[in-house]
């Protein structure tokens, strides 16, 4: 009997002593190299729920790392609508513009985030600690194979809660099986809005704006807009109105609405996997006796906030609830029972012109008013007193 005990401890300490080389591997691999040599290291060993789940989340990464790539090599810009888009980027001497950027960031994004997927949903379910030092992950944005400072996932972050710091220390977060369900939840929310992007063909419309943005730079210098003062923006807003202009294809905007459903779905069984942990060991996002990596507690209440969004949101996409517009109401002294709205899930699946004057006016949307429950907006109101009026960062951390 004492033979078989020393010998099944001798077995667990070469597993654990097996996966900890493993992961300090793993770890200089992405500090030194980057997101894609990591990946490819990853696809070396045993494919088990932890290998797998950073092999997913690696994935994930380099899709957002696709996007600024193309961003860099094309377009110095903002672009309001797509993922990474907003993320400011040092200007590249050598960029050469090409009006199908955003076509083919976004669709090379998406391979990506398929990858990712299917990779997540072999984990999902399983048990798995897979730690990660945020402070070692990077974006190859101009592709040398050299990490900047500006190139850190701490930038990025920092940025996304509005830190005006280049570069913050990061925790060591180790993700467990709960967190499968979340990152899967991102990536169809990424799928479904890289979607909703392609959908009104971003290429033409670009092309338009940057045709007649350099004929005017070959008459002379394009000063900045005295009202909108910022350079680019008003060929951005150029660019959101032309491309808003006429039907979107049906096809994507049915599987951005297939996404977003799958999104909700996910982020579900997230909260509801991670309400029965009962370790608290540098968590990524927290249950009420548990505390994040990052100091922030998530109390009871809040958690409960935020799965009600979700239900009054899983309600508009199913077509369920309608969400209210401007220049309809049931009534004038609001008598009535019924209420009136907008189908947002039969949009999604039959979209019409979506024209921004006509969707201001309403008759783009008028086909889609029905009349029945409209969302309830003191949930949202709620959930915004909760996290202290920091809703948007919530929500982007809570996906």
């Amino acid at each position: 009997m004492r033979q078989l005990a020393v010998t099944f401890l001798v077995f667990v300490l070469f597993v654990f002593g097996a996966q900890a080389q493993e992961q300090g591997q793993f770890d200089q691999i992405l500090l030194d190299e980057g997101l894609a040599p990591a990946a490819e290291y990853l696809d070396t060993l045993p494919q088990e729920p932890r290998t797998q789940f950073l092999r997913g989340a690696v994935e994930t990464l380099m899709a957002i790392e696709f996007i600024l790539q193309e961003r860099y090599s094309s377009y110095a810009g903002q672009l309001p609508f797509v993922p990474g888009g907003r993320t400011i980027l040092r200007t590249n001497p050598n960029a050469e513009f090409d009006p199908a950027f955003v076509e083919v960031a976004l669709t090379g994004a998406i391979e990506r985030l398929k990858t990712a997927q299917a990779t997540l949903e072999q984990v999902a379910g399983k048990e798995f600690v897979a730690p990660v030092d945020l402070n070692n992950v990077w974006f190859d944005i101009d592709k040398d194979g050299i990490r900047t400072d500006d190139e850190s996932i701490s930038g990025f972050l920092g940025a996304a809660i509005d830190v005006k710091v280049m570069s913050f220390k990061l925790p060591v977060v180790k993700f467990d099986s709960a967190d499968a369900y979340w990152l899967l939840a991102y990536v169809h929310v990424l799928q479904g809005m890289s979607e909703m992007v392609l959908s009104v063909d971003p290429t033409t419309a670009i092309s338009k704006v940057w045709t007649g943005r350099q004929q005017m730079e070959a008459m002379g210098v394009v000063v900045r807009d005295p009202i909108l003062g910022e350079e680019n923006l008003i060929d951005t807003i150029a660019i959101v109105v032309t491309a808003l202009h006429g039907k979107p294809e049906k096809a994507r905007t049915q599987l951005a609405l297939a996404h977003f459903k799958e999104m909700i779905a996910f982020n579900a069984a997230f909260w509801q996997t991670l309400e029965f942990e009962t370790d608290n060991d540098a968590e990524w996002l927290p249950n009420s006796k548990q505390t994040s990596a990052f100091g922030v507690k998530v109390d009871a209440e809040m958690a409960l906030g935020w799965q009600a969004v979700l239900g009054e949101m899983s309600a508009v996409l199913e077509g369920e609830a309608l969400i209210p517009f401007w220049r309809v109401r049931a009534s004038i002294d609001g008598a009535s029972d019924t209420q009136v709205g907008v189908n947002f899930a039969k949009l999604m699946n039959d979209p019409g012109d979506f024209d921004l004057l006509l969707l201001v006016h309403g008759a783009a949307l008028a086909p889609y008013l029905e009349r029945g429950r409209v969302i309830d907006n003191s949930i949202f109101q709620r959930f915004s007193r909760l996290t202290g009026g920091q809703t948007g960062l919530f929500a982007l951390w809570f996906n």
